[in-house]
């Protein structure tokens, strides 16, 4: 795994865009919190009336809030790494670096393991970095808690894995079936909206089935959680269905990437 990581990092480290996007990508996940509690400060100082109740008793960064609220929010954030991953295998087909790499004695099987690992190594890199920012924006801003409170939830965080890691194969699955980065890019920013038209003009007799397409799946993993600040009821956990759900995908994924390969001319 870290020979095929390594051989697929030679490829991308030296390449400005990833370092570009990934240094965006960062500064979004970490400013993002600040940023919040900075507007509603903000709106506090300008007089900013929710019928007597202060902005900043809001508990959206507060534990164990804080863990739910922010892998939402930066779950719409993953289309960043996603282009990372886009570019990077689109750039195999591109340059024939795919067909070299077969030629010099790396299989098939081996050239998916090395773009999984490097898939692996951003949703590492983007959980890590969202559970480090998320501890210590709780820490700063949550007025009392106990140990207890910092770990609840904390659920989320592996569901934001689970999240990222499957939106990250369906990028690299895309890219193979396309094989050009501007096309796929935009057929990824669609697709959401598409796959939720689709599902929404199902026969009610089959409308079950729309939680199981890939987006309802990733979706499914992180309820929308800001309703409960206006006294409605959310779902304040991570099904397991819905791990399970996302877990199948992420097991078939690389094995339709492989097959697809498999009986392509490279």
């Amino acid at each position: 795994m870290l020979r095929l990581l390594n051989i697929d990092l030679k490829k991308i480290v030296n390449y400005r865009t990833f370092w570009v996007l990934l240094t965006l990508y960062s500064i979004l996940i970490i400013s993002i919190p600040t940023s919040v509690m900075e507007f509603l400060k903000w709106l506090k100082v300008k007089g900013a009336n929710f019928e007597g109740f202060d902005p900043l008793k809001i508990p959206v960064l507060y534990f164990p809030d804080i863990w739910q609220n922010i892998t939402y929010v930066f779950a719409f954030l993953k289309i960043v790494l996603a282009i990372v991953v886009i570019i990077s295998v689109s750039n195999e087909f591109s340059y024939k670096t795919i067909r070299q790499n077969v030629i010099d004695g790396l299989n098939r099987l081996e050239f998916i393991g090395s773009k999984l690992s490097t898939i692996l190594m951003l949703s590492l890199y983007s959980t890590l970095l969202v559970f480090i920012t998320g501890l210590i924006t709780g820490l700063i801003y949550s007025p009392n808690y106990d140990f207890a409170d910092i770990f609840t939830g904390i659920e989320f965080v592996f569901a934001y894995f689970i999240d990222v890691l499957l939106y990250l194969l369906f990028a690299f699955l895309l890219t193979v079936l396309i094989k050009r980065s501007g096309l796929t890019i935009a057929l990824l920013v669609i697709y959401l909206p598409l796959e939720y038209i689709i599902t929404a003009y199902l026969p009610d007799s089959i409308q079950y089935i729309g939680a199981y397409f890939p987006m309802h799946a990733m979706n499914n993993l992180i309820e929308f959680p800001f309703p409960k600040y206006v006294f409605q009821e959310i779902q304040d956990y991570v099904s397991i269905e819905s791990i399970i759900v996302a877990t199948l995908y992420i097991a078939a994924i690389p094995w339709a990437i492989y097959e697809k390969l498999k009986r392509s001319d490279l």
